[in-house]
C-alpha cells in the first residue's frame, strides 16, 4: 500500500485520538497495571502491549511504517486512544439504549473497503490505528457514535452536527470519564471531543 494511499485513507479513517480527545484526563489510573480507566472498565498495560505487537506485525506485513501513518505519538499511545474510544462509546451506547446489529457492522466495513479498493481488512485496521482483531469493535463504536449523534440532533448541516457533537462530548465527560496513565503522555491537545462520526462513512438508514 503506497504512502499516498495510506494518507488518503487516514483522512477518512480518523485516528481515534481525535475522537476521544476532550474526554480524556491525564490523571493516573487508580488500578495498578492499568493504561487507562474508562468509566467502570479497565484497559490493562498487558492488553495494550499485546495489541501493539499485533498491530506492528500487521504494519510489517503491509509494508507500512509509522512515519507513513503520521501517528501523533508511539504505537501504544495511538492504540490506547482507539481502545478508549471503543470502550467509551460502548458504555455510552448502553446507557442510551443504542443497539448495533452484525449486519450494520458488516455493511459499514464493506462500504469502507469499497471506498479503498484493493485494501484488505488488515490494511484498513492499520490505517484506522487499531489492532486487526479489534477492527469490528471500532466499526461498532463508530456506528454507536453515529446513532448517538442522530439522537442528539445531528442533521446534514454542519451547525447541527457541531451542536450534537458538543452534547455527546459533554455526555461522555459526565457519564463515562476517562483517566489514563501518564506513561502514555498527554491527551491530544487538538482533540475536539467525540467528533468525526463518519470515520468509516455514513451508515445508510441507521436507527436506534
Amino acid at each position: 500500500m503506497k504512502g499516498s494511499q495510506v494518507k488518503s485513507t487516514r483522512v477518512r479513517v480518523t485516528l481515534a485520538v481525535v475522537a476521544a480527545g476532550v474526554a480524556l484526563t491525564a490523571c493516573s489510573p487508580s488500578q495498578a497495571g492499568a493504561a487507562a480507566i474508562v468509566g467502570d472498565q479497565r484497559i490493562s498495560v498487558s492488553e495494550l502491549s499485546a495489541d501493539a505487537k499485533e498491530y506492528e506485525a500487521a504494519m510489517d506485513k503491509a509494508g507500512i511504517s509509522a512515519a507513513q501513518l503520521q501517528l501523533p505519538g508511539s504505537v501504544p499511545q495511538a492504540l490506547l486512544e482507539s481502545k478508549v474510544f471503543i470502550s467509551q462509546l460502548n458504555q455510552l451506547g448502553a446507557r442510551n439504549g443504542i443497539t448495533v446489529t452484525p449486519a450494520e457492522i458488516e455493511a459499514l466495513l464493506a462500504q469502507a473497503l469499497q471506498q479503498q479498493q484493493g485494501m484488505t481488512l488488515d490494511q484498513l485496521a492499520v490505517s484506522a490505528t487499531v489492532a486487526p482483531s479489534e477492527l469490528r469493535e471500532l466499526v461498532r463504536a463508530s456506528v454507536i457514535q453515529q446513532k448517538l449523534m442522530a439522537k442528539f440532533g445531528a442533521g446534514q448541516d454542519q451547525a447541527s452536527q457541531q451542536a450534537a457533537n458538543q452534547k455527546l462530548a459533554q455526555e461522555a465527560q459526565k457519564a463515562v470519564p476517562v483517566t489514563r496513565s501518564p506513561r502514555y503522555g498527554e491527551p491530544n491537545p487538538q482533540g475536539g471531543g467525540l467528533v468525526e462520526s463518519n470515520r468509516f462513512g455514513a451508515l445508510p438508514g441507521a436507527s436506534q
